[in-house]
């Protein structure tokens, strides 16, 4: 009796697992058809699934935190968040320097992530992501954007 009951709990973890994988899969594919419908494939530099971004310096409150994709274009760089319909844009020109930051607002993030430094309105503001393979988007931005 026992050992069919046990057998029933790893069916239900296994479907589970599986149902979460499934919904990793679909998610990415929405993700990437929306950047692919919105962007010209000749201007994607490079793009990352599953970043994690803390929000704007000059926004009032500590270090927000939304998942979603980070895109890097010939002229800038793209956030979209993956459920809410939030959307940052920072022109290539604007950008200042790019840094490895463990704070943000003055607010610990417990985690390494990028600051992309911009011009924004006669001042100067940050926006932090922690993004897979940090180094190779460091080099990509260094290259396609702060060398011009």
């Amino acid at each position: 009796m026992s050992e069919g009951l046990s057998m029933v709990g790893w069916g239900i973890f296994a479907a589970l697992f599986f149902g979460v994988l499934v919904f990793i899969v679909l998610m990415r594919r929405v993700e990437s058809r929306r950047i692919e419908n919105r962007f010209d494939k000749d201007s994607i530099i490079i793009s990352s699934y599953g970043v994690n971004y803390f929000g704007l310096s000059s926004e009032a409150g500590g270090p927000a935190r939304s998942a979603g994709t980070l895109v890097l274009l010939k002229d800038g760089i793209y956030y979209r968040a993956r459920f809410r319909k939030k959307e940052l844009f920072i022109p290539g020109d604007m950008i200042t320097a790019i840094r490895i930051v463990e704070t943000h607002k003055g607010k610990p993030l417990y985690q390494k992530a990028i600051a992309i430094v911009f011009r924004r309105d006669e001042n100067e503001v940050s926006a932090c992501f922690r993004i897979p393979f940090p180094d190779q988007w460091i080099g990509a931005i260094r290259k396609n954007l702060l060398s011009k």
